[in-house]
């Protein structure tokens, strides 16, 4: 069951799109060969930052990150997330609602907190969209 993440609108958002799983090699005549490994991209990147937030909802964060155990839970992201993203940007950013049988989940890397002055906070943190068996 995905851990819901909390209703808060980041500040800043970075995108990088699924990436296809390939290998390559080039010969010592310098022909270069590719393999394709599936029929879909996965890991797409998302790093999100919330700046200037109530210690509060930075509170609530780290929450999500703690009932997802990390990068083990996959997330549910709100539409919140994705404001100001055109719908058909938002489609390639939501890879979990595109039907490409991607989830989302915390990064390795937890989250990083950054007091800025009493009771608020700046937090950072990257999500990934993998496959993942179920």
């Amino acid at each position: 069951m995905a851990v819901t993440f909390p209703s808060i609108e980041p500040t800043a958002r970075r995108f990088s799109a699924p990436k296809w799983q390939t290998t390559g090699i080039t010969s010592q005549s310098g022909v270069t060969t590719r393999r394709l490994w599936g029929s879909r991209p996965a890991k797409a990147e998302l790093d999100l930052t919330f700046g200037n937030i109530t210690d509060a909802n930075a509170a609530l964060i780290l929450e999500a990150y703690n009932d997802a155990k990390g990068a083990t839970i996959d997330v549910a992201l709100p539409s919140i997330i994705f404001n100001g993203a055109a719908g058909d940007l938002t489609g390639w950013m939501n890879t979990a609602n595109t039907g490409a049988g991607m989830k989302w989940f915390f990064s390795e890397d937890p989250p990083t907190l950054e007091s800025i002055a009493p009771g608020r906070s700046t937090i950072s943190l990257k999500l990934i969209a993998e496959l993942r068996l179920a």
